[in-house]
Order: structure tokens, then C-alpha cells, then sequence
């Protein structure tokens, strides 16, 4: 009998000013050997922090690029 081997993904987003940039660092990271591919659209994204009491804040960076990256890891 075979062990049960799992398998989730995992996720990485880089928030840069340009798409260019955050692809440039996804290069410099070398995260494609490490397994990363692009997980959907890169866009312009805003983003909110939500806290224990349910508040909510803009983060620094709203406006940026965002890219997200995906993998598939054992676990």
C-alpha cells in the first residue's frame, strides 16, 4: 500500500509599480525553478489589511501592480 501523499498550493504575490518590475523580480527570485508559475491576471490592485476587531485599513501600496505566482507543494 502506497502512503497518502497530499498535495496544496501555495501562493506569492509581488506588488510592484509595474508589471515589467514585478516580472523582473520573479526572474531575479528565480522562483520559476522553485516551481512558480503565473496564477492569473496581473493587474492594478488596491489593497486592505482587516484587523482582529474587524476593521479594515488601507495598506501602503494601494494602486500597485500585483502578480500573482502559484505552486504545487507536498504537504
Amino acid at each position: 500500500m502506497s502512503p497518502n501523499i497530499s498535495e496544496r498550493e501555495e501562493y506569492l504575490t509581488i506588488m510592484a509599480p509595474t508589471a515589467a518590475q514585478a516580472m523582473a523580480q520573479f526572474k531575479a527570485q528565480d522562483l520559476g525553478s522553485q516551481g512558480y508559475a503565473i496564477a492569473g491576471k496581473i493587474g492594478r490592485h488596491q489593497f486592505s489589511m482587516v484587523g482582529d476587531d474587524g476593521s479594515t485599513a488601507t495598506v501602503s501600496g494601494s494602486g500597485m501592480i500585483a502578480a500573482t505566482f502559484s505552486r504545487k507543494v507536498l504537504g
